[in-house]
């Protein structure tokens, strides 16, 4: 259930009209790293979240991020000024023509879609993306800093900006408690999983906790090692522990080098054979 609490989460108060400012303002609006997508985006995740601890933080920060919807939109609709009459040369013409007040478009035009929505249903990835919708979000605003002399305005960026940071920090720290679960279990040819490939030639590689430590395996020559005919394992089967799904099998059109043996024939395929 949703109320209409007439008093805004921050009050908004802008020195005056700015209708560039405003036309740049619409990206926090309708754009993809918004304030509506962010909305749509943690609450769509939250319908499909059986964890009840993780479903009341995405509802939380969905409805904050209506009240910050709301805060954007009536600054914009401040910056434009008066709409009535304006001057061939406006700088948010489209808005004057077509509302008088914000659009759901970016800063460029472009109306907000639905595809700009992550929800996958594995918590993991969800609040990972979510995570970094916030440092998105929270970039455009230090760049709209940059862009206005209006302290009011200022104001009420650095107070946004802020936000962003503390719901970015909620959801690192929400991920940090599903360790091991969702996506972050192990996949099928789990001795993978802690390999780095180093891809380059010529000096310049470096070392750091991305390549090194925490049981993480560095192959300096990956090509040599498992290129060619894939070899690393026999086949698990189709209803094995960890396979993928009953009837899987794994392309060749990416290594004619490869025959893959036919369960129901035990003949090895063509390798032009496609799946």
């Amino acid at each position: 259930m949703f109320k209409h609490v007439k008093d805004m989460e921050y009050t908004v108060h802008v020195d005056r009209p700015d209708p560039r400012f405003a036309n740049l303002l619409l990206e926090q609006f309708g754009g993809p790293h918004g304030e509506l997508k962010a909305a749509m985006q943690y609450m769509s995740q939250s319908l499909g979240c059986n964890d009840p601890k993780i479903r009341d933080l995405l509802q939380d920060i969905a409805a904050e991020e209506m009240s910050h919807l709301e805060m954007v939109g009536e600054a914009i609709a401040m910056l434009l000024g008066p709409t009535d009459k304006v001057a061939k040369d406006f700088p948010a013409i489209h808005m004057a023509l077509l509302s008088g007040g914000p659009l759901l478009t970016n800063s460029m035009g472009i109306p907000w879609t639905g595809s700009y929505i992550e929800s996958t249903g594995d918590i993991y990835a969800d609040l990972s993306s979510d995570s970094t919708a916030e440092l998105r979000a929270k970039l455009i605003y230090e760049r709209l800093l940059q862009q206005t002399d209006d302290a009011g305005v200022k104001d009420m960026v650095r107070f946004l900006l802020s936000r962003e940071e503390s719901h970015n920090f909620s959801f690192m720290q929400a991920i940090g408690t599903l360790q091991g679960k969702g996506v972050d279990k192990d996949f099928r040819d789990s001795q993978f999983s802690k390999k780095y490939m180093n891809m380059s030639t010529g000096e310049g590689d470096f070392r750091g906790p991305w390549n090194q430590g925490n049981g993480i395996q560095y192959e300096e020559n990956p090509n040599e090692k498992y290129g060619g005919p894939a070899k690393y394992g026999k086949d698990r089967g189709a209803d094995a522990s960890g396979e993928v799904a009953p009837g899987y099998t794994d392309h060749n059109r990416n290594n004619p080098q490869y025959s893959q043996p036919n369960p129901s024939q035990g003949k090895p395929q063509s390798p032009t054979t496609m799946h």
